[in-house]
């Protein structure tokens, strides 16, 4: 399993934390300072070496501007796998006394790069020495889940993810897009002694992260840009704040006020010391903010003069592009209708008069779209019912009495014991996904999504609700608990669905469809849960989930057909 070192992790929670923070494998400050910066919030002490930018050291980007994935066909890229096989050749004749290894971001391109390598042996005879496998640090070709403790002189990582050849990116990069990728592509990018050659055939500003939930593609995005400008990009980078952090209940006021209006805001933006209060992010470009808002509240009264409060910082920030608002809080509490009016009409002038010519031509909308995550996947099912009997049925919704899918929900609920929360989610929701319950409890922290703070608050509270639970893998349940039903309406992934709740609800499918086939009872349970289209990891979980129904004998198949157990 290769995610089972994450839940000797979640075991080890609750004992005492204590980090390693000196760096010594890098020979490049360069080649740690992006996770250093990313992952481990610069708590690692690096040293700087005596070479700045010199070629074969620190972090380079090949750009393979031919490069496309052949989504249709093997779901490779063959111009980047040529152009990986290249440069491994030209390292052997440049640095021969240096390991080296490969890393591809899936197997598919594992498997290409292997290929193109092949036909360059066979080409240059000369250089079989290099691929001796008994040597300590030999030569190897990789894909990114089975990288852990390798570490070579010099990395050359193939991300091999790209537009297909109609010119259209569908933000599928594999196990990235799955949870912990980050994880696993830091482990690939601190590989290496002196050198990173990431190669691939994308930009950043192709990856979309308005399109995409997973943070893989997001750590991606920012390490291809760190690769093609260096550690400056981590000086000048702003920063969002994922937690929305109010210095005062007046930004709070204006938080949420702008929250009810439908505006995406981010609080607390910037890399330093000084941060802005409030940024709306444009509706339609992604990573574009439209206006900031400066509260006169902490921040403010934390300047030294007036002339510092007033004019120099606005002036900072208009000449950094920004465009500038301040709410003052007294006109706030005198006449909080007009001065929101006020606000409104500045942030709509700003999203309305905002120029794209101004701006990064990759800015504009993209024709990416976000499809099925798993990169095994060569063949996406469009979920369309063919017979009469489903067609009728269709409109119905819930033609099987799945059970009422209730979430729980305690954004509003003020001050509550944690424990009692998370018995009351898991009471309603089970069986319910580690993941999901984390999100529903991060509210109760002022949070929007699951942080690491709400994370440790969960393991606690759960190690306290130990002899009340039980948990199956990362699934969760009562104690006490008879049965799992299938639920409806879902707008749960499939990996946060349980297989014995997927197996009852193709139970309760056979039950009306007697006599259909494994693959279409797979077909009928995946639009039953409202997915579209059903990529290879969907209809992996419902086959299992059906299996298991088999082996237990509550269904048998005969001639090719299913039916409940007489």
């Amino acid at each position: 399993d290769a995610d089972a070192y994450e839940s000797l992790l979640d075991e080890a929670n609750l004992l005492p934390e204590r980090s390693l923070n000196w760096h010594y494998r890098s020979k490049h400050e360069s080649l740690i300072a992006f996770s250093n910066a990313k992952i481990y919030n610069n708590k690692l002490i690096t040293f700087p070496s005596a070479l700045e930018k010199v070629s074969g050291h620190g972090v380079e980007y090949v750009y393979v501007e031919n490069g496309y994935c052949d989504r249709g066909g093997k779901g490779n890229n063959i111009a980047e796998a040529n152009k990986v096989a290249e440069l491994v050749f030209q390292h052997f004749s440049k640095y021969p006394t240096r390991s080296l290894g490969v890393i591809a971001f899936g197997k598919k391109q594992r498997d290409a790069i292997e290929s193109a390598i092949k036909v360059c042996r066979e080409k240059n005879q000369e250089f079989e020495q290099f691929f001796v496998e008994d040597k300590e640090e030999a030569f190897f070709v990789k894909s990114l889940e089975n990288v852990q403790g390798d570490e070579r002189d010099t990395i050359i990582l193939s991300i091999g993810y790209a537009r297909d050849k109609a010119g259209r990116f569908t933000m599928n990069f594999g196990p990235l897009n799955k949870s912990g990728g980050e994880r696993r592509l830091n482990v690939a990018i601190t590989r290496a002694k002196f050198n990173v050659k990431l190669v691939g055939s994308i930009k950043p500003t192709d990856i979309d992260i308005d399109k995409i939930r997973s943070e893989g593609p997001k750590l991606l995005r920012m390490y291809i840009e760190f690769a093609m400008k260096g550690p400056s990009v981590l000086e000048n980078e702003v920063k969002e704040n994922e937690v929305v952090n109010c210095e005062s209940p007046f930004e709070e006021a204006v938080y949420n006020f702008l929250e009810r209006k439908g505006y995406s805001l981010v609080t607390q933006v910037g890399c330093s010391g000084y941060r802005i209060d409030m940024a709306v992010k444009h509706p339609q470009y992604s990573g574009v903010y439209v206006l900031a808002i400066e509260c006169d509240g902490a921040t403010y009264h934390s300047s030294r003069t007036a002339r510092e409060r007033d004019r120099l910082r606005q002036e900072v920030l208009e000449n950094m592009g920004w465009k500038f608002y301040r709410v003052w809080s007294t006109d706030w509490m005198r006449d909080s209708v007009s001065e929101g009016e006020k606000l409104i009409d500045a942030i709509n002038d700003a999203i309305r008069n905002y120029d794209r010519d101004d701006s990064p031509q990759e800015l504009e909308s993209s024709s990416s779209e976000e499809v099925d995550k798993d990169e095994e996947e060569e063949h996406i099912i469009e979920l369309v019912d063919t017979d009469e009997e489903n067609s009728d049925n269709s409109s119905l919704g819930n033609p099987y009495g799945f059970e009422k899918n209730i979430e729980s929900d305690f954004a509003d609920r003020g001050v509550e014991e944690i424990t009692d929360c998370l018995m009351e989610a898991i009471n309603v929701e089970y069986p319910i996904h580690y993941e999901l319950l984390c999100q529903r409890m991060a509210p109760l922290f002022g949070n929007k999504k699951a942080t690491v703070k709400v994370r440790k608050k969960v393991d606690s509270a759960l190690a306290i609700l130990k002899n009340k639970i039980q948990r199956n893998e990362d699934f969760i349940y009562p104690a006490n608990y008879q049965t799992v039903s299938a639920r409806y309406p879902n707008n749960r992934d499939v990996e946060h669905i349980a297989t014995e709740e997927l197996a009852d609800a193709a139970y309760r499918i056979l039950q009306k469809h007697l006599g259909t086939t494994h693959e279409d009872l797979c077909s009928k349970t995946a639009k039953a849960y409202s997915f579209r289209r059903m990529g290879s990891h969907i209809a992996a979980a419902i086959s299992k989930a059906i299996n298991s129904l088999l082996q237990t004998g509550k269904i048998e198949e005969l001639d090719g057909k299913l039916r409940l157990k007489q």
